[in-house]
């Protein structure tokens, strides 16, 4: 029998503010056991890029994590502004955050942080043709350095863990399965 979806009796929100928002649900599974407070977090959608440049390197950027407390080597990537399609999205985040615009930019799956306890979604963009054309448009919190690099190193990067960000090794694994560099299916 395939799973069934709670019900959702009542909810509340705890925080809405411009970081976060954070609501408590009172609900009920299809057996009938009440859950009271289940959390979720609704934040805004998210764009990320995979951006290759004409040697066909990668652009990453790092930047400090707070949540972490930790300085991270990740993807260009955003919040999708109310009202903003994902693709302007991430065209945006590609020039405020490495000053790069790209010739071409390709919608992969659009994927689910953690459907447990976010609403939002994130969505991955294959960037070709990227070129540095301008200094960065940084957010007064933000501190970004980028570079671009071979494959092999952004692998190595991953198996030591300083490329550790989930959404970001998966969205590149999509990038380069879209690329043709990983099959689509097995036979």
């Amino acid at each position: 029998m395939p799973p069934i979806p709670w019900k959702t009796l009542s909810s509340r929100y705890l925080v809405r503010d411009r970081w976060m928002t954070l609501r408590a649900d009172r609900c009920e599974t299809a057996t009938g056991i009440v859950i009271d407070p289940y959390y979720v977090q609704e934040p805004e959608d998210w764009a990320q890029v995979v951006a290759f440049d004409a040697a066909d390197r990668i652009l990453v950027i790092r930047q400090y994590r707070h949540g972490a407390k930790s300085i991270f080597t990740e993807l260009p990537c955003g919040g999708i502004e109310q009202g903003e399609p994902p693709e302007r999205a991430a065209a945006r985040e590609l020039l405020e955050e490495t000053g790069c615009v790209a010739d071409t930019l390709k919608a992969l799956p659009v994927m689910s942080p953690n459907p447990a306890r976010y609403s939002n979604r994130i969505h991955t963009f294959i960037a070709s043709g990227t070129r540095h054309v301008q200094q960065q448009q940084l957010d007064a919190t933000e501190d970004i350095e980028f570079e671009f690099l071979p494959l092999p190193q952004v692998l190595s990067l991953i198996d030591s863990g300083s490329f550790s960000q989930a959404l970001h090794v998966s969205g590149l694994f999509l990038a380069l399965r879209g690329r043709g560099l990983i099959p689509t299916s097995i036979p």
